[in-house]
């Protein structure tokens, strides 16, 4: 079965904010439902558009996995904090 992955880039518009209610919470909402960090922030050496603040690579066991974490009560506690305090993409991906 494939693995799913929520990708997301980031720019900060209120870091101290998307730390307090997010950043610090966010660990929690993902194990629960067997996802870990890949990447989180990092360097970025070379990029073909505009670079993000903060990039992010989360894998799950499946994509069901990964939807359930995003439709969770959990992340929906926390989901404002990094919706009002940054810009960027944000998504679910199936892996192959």
């Amino acid at each position: 079965m494939a693995k799913g992955y929520v990708i997301a880039h980031f720019k900060f518009k209120n870091l101290d904010a998307f730390m307090a209610g997010y950043g610090a919470k966010i660990d929690g909402v993902i194990s629960q439902f067997g996802g870990k960090f890949l990447v989180r922030g990092g360097n970025v050496p070379y990029a073909e558009e505009d670079t993000a603040d903060f990039d992010v690579i989360v894998e799950f066991p499946d994509i069901a996995a990964a939807k359930a974490c995003m439709e969770s009560d959990a992340y929906g506690e926390i989901k404002a904090a990094r919706t009002e305090n940054t810009t960027g993409q944000f998504m679910l991906v199936e892996g192959v």
